[in-house]
């Protein structure tokens, strides 16, 4: 889903990552990623323009932003507004593939050569694609339990390339990563005697954004055998003759609501910008034209 805006008429926000194009078109291959700044002597606005010189964007018609944040809905929704929002906020979940191809051509292109680091994140890149089209799959064919099972490798994958960048030096880690070596075998660069285990990674990335660590312990508990999966097939209970409702499906019992299918995906959504900031940022390092 893209809200693209004429550039003649409405600027971004002053460093915006946005996605610049001649036509108002889906196609990735037709676009550039740019970033909105202002000019040192601040007299006029300029667009980063990645895989060129900094420049105006005259050759640029539209623009529409790279990440896609402040989701959510209203606190006074009404029940039957949920399916729509639920499909909104899938088609932007689904517009992510065309934004991580659009950002796995960049960090190619960008600098001279290609790094270690380079092919950690091309990894990061396709399990990302993977994890949401399955995770879409799923959740589309009334499978909420195993798609919301998804959701916690997906952090993972966030949370493997934020290793990256807690590690003396990324691309010696990236390097030996692609040998076998297991990311938690590694250590911090600010504590030498910590390990990079899975609880240290949640926490250490809790510091920038709060709400993974809820996510990490909401998320294990569909990954672990526990009372989730105990109370997913409980549809009715009975406090006056204590009798209990259980329904055996390999779909969605009625306790599933599109409240929770709306959650799942704007946390999928948010996940997704973790990774691609992380990505952005080291495009900007790698073309050494800060």
């Amino acid at each position: 889903m893209l809200n693209w805006q004429e550039i003649k008429t409405e600027n971004p926000e002053i460093d915006q990552i946005v996605i610049l194009s001649s036509e108002k078109v889906t196609d990735f291959k037709k676009w550039t990623l740019a970033q909105f700044l202002e000019s040192d002597d601040k007299s006029k606005f300029i667009y980063f323009i990645h895989s060129e010189e900094t420049r105006e964007s005259s050759s640029y018609l539209y623009w529409t932003p790279f990440l896609i944040k402040d989701l959510g809905i209203p606190l006074d929704y009404q029940e039957e507004e949920l399916p729509r929002y639920l499909y909104a906020f899938k088609e932007i979940l689904r517009s992510y593939e065309q934004r991580f191809m659009l950002m796995f051509r960049i960090t190619q292109i960008s600098g001279e050569g290609l790094y270690h680091l380079d092919f950690y994140l091309n990894g990061t890149y396709s399990r990302a694609l993977s994890l949401i089209e399955g995770f879409i799959v799923l959740l589309e064919s009334k499978n909420y339990m195993a798609a919301s099972h998804l959701v916690r490798p997906y952090l993972d994958n966030f949370l493997r390339l934020f290793a990256a960048w807690l590690v003396e030096n990324p691309h010696d880690f990236a390097n030996e990563v692609m040998k076998g070596k297991k990311v938690e075998e590694f250590f911090d660069k600010e504590n030498a005697k910590q390990k990079l285990r899975d609880w240290y990674l949640r926490d250490r990335a809790s510091e920038e954004y709060p709400w993974i660590k809820d996510v990490y312990n909401t998320t294990s508990g569909y990954i672990h055998f526990s009372r989730k999966h105990i109370f997913n097939p409980i549809v009715e209970v009975n406090i006056n003759d204590f009798t209990i409702g259980s329904y055996l499906s390999k779909y969605d019992s009625k306790t599933v609501t599109d409240l929770n299918r709306i959650e799942a995906v704007l946390v999928m959504i948010e996940i997704s910008n973790c990774i691609l900031e992380y990505a952005y940022g080291w495009a900007r390092t790698k073309s050494k034209k800060i």
